[in-house]
């Protein structure tokens, strides 16, 4: 594994994390394999957020990473209430993190983030105090935001001094680019790459005739828009054929060309796919196959930004 700073915060993260949103999805399966691999490979950083997968995740990130506390970065979330909407208001943020706390058993969160905020939170002066409150008191190391938009995300940096933005990027979705990651250098800030395989598409395990699985993309985006990323994805076969990377290793090698990015975190409760993904580390695409992204369908292509 190879490891990037997180900004000015003083974190070393790995190039390749996970993003824990399927974990604890199947309340029949043990996770326990998966996270102990991921100690093992090196895949250190591990982002969730307080209701995902009905709770379960930060509850196995608990049972699983607890006894090694020390050697782990745990990102969490809180805001968004699953059928009520969102809650940035002070009184559920504390709420949101005892909870978090209680089922993550540990004492402090790494990275704390708010989830899916709309833009005019920036002007919420008191909950910014409160996060740095958070800081003082030792609960939390770093805040920061998981939001959408290199625009947004600038301006988090700029009004909030944000130690974190978590952002969607991918060859499918480039919106960011080299302004929002210039920016994000410039001021010491940790960038977190969500859906850097486009839930899973970029890696071809939603291609036409594979298994449906739990919260399949699929179901998200309908026949058509499904149909339309396959035929997109074809347009990028040329990063993996002949190169010895896969295509889940090049969607991500995409991403870490980026040297604004700290860290990427693809979702799988695999193995094996936990396996290939922490492979892509240390990897990058070369200048020509870059230029040549930039080139696809007359420059179109870095301008997709397909919604999540």
């Amino acid at each position: 594994m190879e490891y990037r700073n997180f900004g000015r915060t003083g974190l070393r993260v790995p190039e390749v994390g996970l993003g824990c949103g399927p974990l604890g999805i199947d309340p029949e399966a043990d996770y326990t394999k998966l996270l102990e691999r991921a100690l093992d490979l090196g895949v250190i950083f591990f982002d969730s957020a307080d209701f995902y997968s009905s709770y379960r995740s930060e509850e196995w990130l608990g049972r699983g990473l607890s006894s090694r506390r020390d050697e782990v970065i745990i990102a969490t979330k809180f805001g968004t209430i699953p059928g009520k909407g969102k809650d940035f208001s002070i009184p559920h943020m504390r709420r949101s993190l005892e909870g978090s706390l209680k089922r993550l058993r540990t004492d402090y969160i790494d990275v704390y983030q708010l989830h899916s905020p709309p833009r005019s939170v920036l002007e919420d002066d008191a909950l910014l105090a409160a996060l740095l409150d958070l800081k003082q008191e030792g609960k939390i190391r770093c805040y920061g935001m998981s939001l959408e938009g290199g625009e947004f995300g600038i301006e988090a940096i700029r009004k909030w001094n944000v130690d974190s933005v978590q952002i969607t990027f991918s060859l499918f979705h480039q919106d960011p680019a080299e302004k929002f990651f210039d920016v994000a250098k410039e001021e010491g800030v940790g960038v977190i790459v969500k859906s850097p395989l486009d839930s899973g598409i970029l890696g071809g395990d939603l291609s036409p005739g594979s298994t449906r699985k739990l919260d399949d993309a699929r179901d998200r985006w309908g026949k058509e828009e499904s149909a339309r990323r396959q035929r997109l994805f074809e347009e990028v076969k040329f990063l993996a054929e002949g190169t010895g990377r896969t295509r889940s290793q090049a969607g991500l090698q995409f991403v870490l060309s980026f040297d604004g990015v700290s860290t990427a975190i693809p979702g799988t409760t695999s193995v094996k796919h936990l396996e290939e993904n922490a492979a892509a580390a240390g990897g990058r695409l070369t200048k020509q196959e870059l230029a040549r992204i930039a080139g696809l369908m007359d420059g179109e292509f870095k301008s997709l930004n397909l919604e999540w």
